[in-house]
């Protein structure tokens, strides 16, 4: 057919596909780490958790005879003991430690077929929650040892070796395993074996890593906003190294803030 002007039709271009909206696979764990947030949150304010102490009946004056070291939480989490001191272990490791599993959780969920991906994200998460839980269980049982020292000797002797710990080459050699990922079956029990023995290679490697950054937790511990601002600072270095790109920088940055934590802390009696 003639075109007017001598110019040739061109060809008509097929319609663009729509571009396929990938769901992210780590929203339900981002969603776990938020609740365990707000649930830390509430059950801290309102004195649930971390030994909080009871307002004192009408009539009777305020719980004076408690030990001076039970102010900082040395027992706060220790105290709680039993089931409860584990649980809410657990729900600060979900609030704290989750966050930084995200981009292994995203590895698991990329390299499972469809069918099983939520199965084995949902493993991985299991086993590596289990390391942490493990952890809190060894402080635990362990407790009687450390929570009757000073809460303020107690939380600066552990920010320092905590700062110590960052400036370390063991330090570093556990960051570096928490960056790297694991081929993963696609089905069967390999698969299954497989999600559970990269759980506890990078759990593992996250406990060697922040360890001492955790036990500032059961060391700080207490009630209020003072457990929560230690429970952000710490998931922040924790974060950050796990995602910087340059997480060596980060970890020395991580090092400083500790040191003048520790000192800080230490100073405190002095300067009241």
């Amino acid at each position: 057919m003639a075109i007017e002007g001598g110019a040739r039709a061109r060809p008509e271009r097929p319609a663009s596909a729509p571009r396929r909206h990938h769901p992210r696979v780590t929203l339900p764990y981002e969603l776990a780490a938020l609740a365990a947030w707000i649930a830390v949150t509430a059950l801290t304010v309102t004195g649930a958790v971390h030994g909080a102490h009871p307002a004192a009946p009408a009539g009777e004056p305020p719980h004076h005879h408690v030990p001076a070291h039970t102010a900082h939480g040395a027992t706060g989490f220790a105290g709680t003991g039993g089931p409860g001191g584990l649980a809410a272990w657990a729900l600060m490791c979900v609030a704290m430690m989750l966050p930084a599993a995200l981009p292994a959780l995203a590895h698991v969920g990329a390299n499972s077929l469809r069918r099983r991906r939520q199965r084995a994200m949902g493993g991985f998460a299991a086993v590596y929650l289990a390391v942490w839980t493990g952890y809190g269980a060894l402080l635990l049982v362990s407790a009687p040892l450390w929570s009757r020292l000073p809460g303020d000797a107690l939380l600066a002797g552990t920010l320092a070796l905590a700062a110590a710990w960052q400036t370390t080459v063991h330090k570093r050699r556990a960051l570096r395993d928490c960056h790297r990922s694991s081929p993963l079956p696609l089905s069967g029990p390999r698969a299954a074996a497989g999600t559970v023995r990269f759980g506890l290679r990078h759990g593992g490697a996250c406990l060697r890593s922040c360890w001492l950054l955790m036990a500032v937790m059961a060391a700080a511990g207490g009630a209020g906003t003072g457990m929560l601002a230690w429970m952000a600072l710490l998931t922040g270095i924790v974060t950050a190294e796990r995602f910087a790109r340059r997480p060596g920088r980060t970890t020395r940055l991580a090092a400083a803030v500790l040191a003048a934590a520790a000192l800080a802390v230490a100073l405190t009696p002095a300067l009241t």
